[in-house]
């Protein structure tokens, strides 16, 4: 499928000048959008001054929403690609500006964090899966480097924020059932009682699957607590899940052509699955301190239980238990400096965690003989400052600073080959952003930005394809950042343009054997380049019509890339396609809400020598529901058809597959439909 930028653009601003930036009620009333400020926990600003691509979805803008997964809400985000809605196995593997969707599974390189406090892991990986969606009331994407701030964020950061607890005690129940065999069950109590309030949510999830062997069950239990006090707010969160999913694997595509519902062979020989059990605990003081300044102190811990089944024999079986815990705190002082308002923020990052992991081989679904044990262990450490300087009423500057340490360490405790395979790397780096905007009108302003950021493999990254302990060879992902934007906010409208290029040296790119299908090694790719054009325009038309809209085109390759495989310098960088769009027109009146909304793509490539792809789509997407109000109780029957023409489509794409197996078709029409009751 291609998409012509130059024909959206032009229809995008027809349309425009047809309706007018302000949009009118025909009793003169003008329609307005609530002013867009930027709420991370460790960036407060308001969303037109700051010199950065930011993007803010709210979830009450998209109701009737199934949330099986986070996709529904980054479709809206320009620059923003996900891959895998329906492998619950594998996981959500969203991608921004290029970085995050390396794997077959979780996410690289961006930095995800829930209520304040860290969903990544001390060596540098996240997985979505112990999110209850449901709850999610606010999230904020920042696109480009974040490393600055946040540390191990080369391609950008998700900031998540979940429902407050609320003030009048209250129950909610919501029932929803689809296709695929689809069926949700979700409760939440909660209340306040002065200056306390608490949550509790249930949500138990079942699919059957569009192929053969693709049964998941997920299970979460999420707890929150909140204290205000007079100098600051008390925020505690607790998280348990217990997920288990079927793996059908990538087909080849021949294997397509013959039955699209059809599992991989091997996954269905051994019995390819895995398997989740995590409990976390997070603790965030936001702080009021003299004058304006605020400070932050954050803490996190916890457990995880993981095991999974491959498609082979030898080592395809994968047991650990994760300890991980972090801390961190920042400080932002107001001050006047020669005549100019300064906010300077300074912080710190302390994380560590450590695996206790098995090997086995997988013998048709029966574990077999050991063949590793082996403790692994991250420790992360990071210093940053960061000034915000207001030079006048229409200039903004930011300096930033950040120094990042991460120690990665094997002790090998498998004597049966007769050597030890022990090890560490130490990685450091230090990084920098500098951003500068002006407001040329009130309602518009031009930024620029510079940036550096880099990227270390996870553990699981540097296992050796040769054998056990570290890929010595493996190196960190470095790259710079250069980015101009141009963004407006008038009462009914709001745009945001930005243009990129970032230079990549040692990019990490994954690849897998074809005697151990499913398990990904990696390799650096010498030199690469991303350009990129990101467009997103929100519009409430009127009181009752709203419009969105979300573009990118991207132009990813790679300059100076040869390895054994071959020589693949000048070809695209595989897994994200060229365009990405995404449209939205939205009624609601009365408390009714219609929405009809469009996800397209160009096709994408699945291997670095760019000899195999995935076609390019366009899915059609239709939701609708309505509030009532009965006494004292509230309910929403809601409906949505996912596919509404459907088309056939990949959901995933396996990125270097050994064995060709490089696609995961997704299914047709689906339709849902379910009852949230508000007490």
């Amino acid at each position: 499928m291609r998409l012509s930028p130059c024909g959206i653009s032009v229809s995008i601003w027809l349309l425009a000048g047809s309706v007018g930036v302000q949009a009118a009620e025909p009793d003169g009333a003008v329609v307005e959008l609530a002013p867009l400020l930027i709420t991370t926990p460790r960036s407060h600003a308001r969303w037109l001054s700051a010199p950065v691509a930011v993007t803010v979805v709210e979830a009450g803008t998209a109701p009737g929403e199934q949330n099986l997964t986070l996709d529904s809400m980054l479709a809206r985000v320009p620059g923003v690609f996900s891959l895998n809605r329906y492998n619950l196995a594998q996981g959500l593997r969203p991608a921004i500006r290029g970085f995050g969707a390396r794997g077959n599974f979780g996410v690289r390189g961006i930095r995800v964090l829930v209520d304040g406090v860290p969903l990544t892991m001390p060596d540098g990986q996240t997985e979505l899966d112990g999110l209850d969606l449901g709850l999610v009331e606010r999230m904020e994407v920042l696109r480009g480097p974040a490393s600055v701030l946040y540390g191990n964020a080369a391609g950008g950061v998700l900031a998540i924020e979940t429902r407050e607890p609320p003030t009048l005690p209250s129950m909610q129940l919501d029932l929803s059932a689809a296709g695929l065999g689809y069926q949700r069950m979700r409760g939440e109590i909660g209340g306040s009682d002065g200056n306390l309030g608490g949550l509790l949510a249930f949500n138990s999830t079942v699919l059957e699957g569009y192929r053969e062997h693709s049964q998941a069950q997920t299970n979460s239990f999420t707890g929150k607590l909140r204290w205000y006090a007079p100098n600051g707010r008390l925020r505690l969160n607790f998280n348990a899940i217990d997920n288990r999913a079927e793996d059908p694997g990538g087909l080849t595509a021949t294997e397509v052509k013959a039955d699209r519902r059809q599992a991989a062979p091997n996954n269905l020989r051994f019995n390819a699955d895995e398997y989740i059990r995590q409990q976390r605990l997070g603790l965030v003081w936001d702080g009021y301190a003299a004058g304006a300044d605020q400070y932050q102190l954050r803490s996190y811990l916890g457990h995880r239980e993981f095991g999974n089944r491959l498609g082979f024999t030898t080592s395809g079986q994968t047991t650990f238990d994760r300890y991980f815990s972090g801390v961190g705190g920042q400080y932002s002082h107001y001050r006047e400096l020669i005549g100019m308002p300064h906010k300077i923020t300074t912080g710190f990052d302390l994380e560590a965690q450590r695996d206790d992991r098995r090997r086995y081989d997988n013998l048709l679904g029966e574990r077999g003989q050991s063949r590793q044990q082996q403790d692994e262990s991250a420790l992360s450490q990071g210093l940053f400052i960061e000034d915000q300087v207001d030079l006048s009423e229409q200039w903004q500057a930011t300096l930033g600073l950040r120094y990042d340490q991460v120690r990665l360490a094997t002790d090998d405790a498998y004597l049966a080959d007769s050597r030890d395979d022990s090890g560490s790397r130490s990685l450091a780096d230090w990084n920098y952003s500098a951003g500068l905007s002006y407001r040329f009108t009130p309602q518009q302003s031009l930024y620029a930005r510079l940036a550096s950021s880099f990227e270390t493999p996870t553990i699981n990254e540097l296992a050796n394809p040769q054998g056990a302990g570290f890929n010595g060879a493996l190196q960190p992902a470095q790259a710079l950042s250069r980015e101009l934007g141009i963004k407006g906010e008038w009462p009914s409208l709001r745009y945001a343009l930005a243009l990129y290029r970032i230079d990549l040296e040692d990019e990490l790119v994954a690849f897998s054997l074809p005697a151990q299908p499913g398990r990904n090694f990696y390799r650096n790719a010498g030199e690469s380049r991303r350009d990129g054009v990101e467009l997103s325009l929100d519009w409430q038309l009127t009181d009752a019509w709203r419009g969105s809209m979300a573009y990118a085109y991207n132009r990813y390759r790679f300059i100076d890339y040869r390895v054994a495989a071959g020589d693949f310098s000048g070809k695209h960088t595989p897994g994200i396609p060229r365009q990405i769009f995404f449209s939205e027109l939205a009624y609601e009146h009365q408390e009714g809400y219609v929405r009809l909304g469009v996800t397209a793509q160009a096709r994408v490539y699945a291997n670095d020598a760019n000899t195999q792809s995935a076609p390019g789509f366009a899915l059609l997407n239709l939701r609708l529901g309505k509030r009532l109000q009965l006494g004292e109780q509230s309910l929403e029957p809601y409906l949505g058809i996912d596919n509404l023409l459907g088309r056939e489509y990949f959901d995933n794409v396996r990125i270097n597959d050994g064995n060709a197996r490089y696609f995961e078709p997704g299914p047709g029409r689906t339709l849902y439909a379910g009852l949230r009751v508000l007490f």
